[in-house]
């Protein structure tokens, strides 16, 4: 039995299609059809149901992937660093991103990871929604919480990067509305509400170091940072967002900080995956690089440009 055919058939369940994996892989379909087969074969096991063009798990592959998956990526490791430098590393990673306000500077750091190691493959998924790293094949995700904690136990989480919130409104806002004068009187006022991917609406947020939080309430709810600012932008009313995002505005005069009296509130974006055990050498090069590059990269976005723009 070929551990290339196993690695063939973990690139499958992987992409969820013969099509994508031989796009990947650089292979003729065929080719790719003709060796899965011969790997059915020799197992004497069906590892797809095969349905039109979707390829499902059965029973037996489910459990054949989960078996061979720590196996073979131990394997690559072993290889790869017996060998190294002269073997380059390579294979695929897929990676999540929430439309996180950071998205286009973590964007900016994969590329130049993928250019340090250009025989990598990657795949990128943007989703509002957390998913399930082991059912979806997905090495890494990064994450965001109000507070300072990520509730899912099950995963490493490391803290990616800061963001310091405060609130703000615009000049159209308090001139309709007037200016809270402490956060005790934001009852009274509209305050724009965040969805988290967990389902999670943030009707109490945190003032200063998690010292007090205030009950908020509003006429929208929505789980886009960028469609937040824009809605705080057009005066629809009061945004707890980060400082670094803000202070574009607050210096164009679109929008004004409140209580400049409280400090802001840290929350922290995470890196998660599921173990670093059976993890490939590919995802732990990505992830040691993520962390050891993102305050360097902290400043890789042009102030200059529209943050609206770059955040869409």
């Amino acid at each position: 039995m070929k551990t290339e055919d196993i690695k063939l058939f973990h690139q499958i369940v992987e992409t969820g299609s013969m099509v994508h994996a031989s796009e990947i892989l650089d292979l003729p379909k065929s080719n790719l059809s003709r060796r899965l087969k011969g790997l059915e074969e020799e197992l004497n096991i069906l590892l797809f149901h095969r349905q039109n063009r979707s390829m499902l798990l059965t029973e037996a592959g489910e459990k054949f992937y989960k078996q061979t998956k720590p196996i073979l990526n131990q394997l690559e490791t072993t290889i790869q660093e017996v060998t190294a430098p002269s073997n380059e590393i390579g294979g695929h990673l897929r990676i999540q991103l929430l439309p996180l306000p950071d998205l286009l500077m973590i964007g900016k750091m994969i590329f130049k990871f993928m250019d340090l190691y250009p025989k990598i493959t990657v795949e990128v998924l943007t989703s509002s929604e957390d998913k399930n790293l082991a059912e979806n094949h997905i090495d890494v995700a990064f994450r965001i919480a109000i507070g300072q904690t990520l509730k899912d136990s099950s995963l490493i989480a490391r803290p990616f990067k800061s963001a310091h919130l405060s609130f703000y409104a615009s000049p159209d806002y308090i001139k309709e509305c007037g200016l809270p004068a402490s956060p005790d009187e934001l009852k009274h006022h509209n305050v724009l509400r965040f969805r988290a991917p967990d389902g999670q609406i943030y009707s109490q947020l945190e003032l200063g170091s998690g010292q007090k939080k205030v009950e908020v309430s509003g006429n929208l709810v929505i789980n886009s940072a960028p469609l937040i600012i824009e809605a705080g932008l057009q005066g629809r009313g009061i945004m707890f967002i980060p400082e670094d995002i803000a202070n574009h505005y607050v210096e164009k005069g679109e929008l004004v900080r409140l209580f400049e009296d409280i400090e802001p509130s840290v929350n922290f974006g995470w890196l998660v995956y599921p173990s670093r055990t059976h993890m490939s050498l590919t995802a732990r090069t990505f992830i040691d690089f993520m962390m050891s590059n993102v305050e360097n990269n902290a400043s890789m976005i042009d102030e200059s440009e529209d943050i609206r723009r770059l955040l869409i």
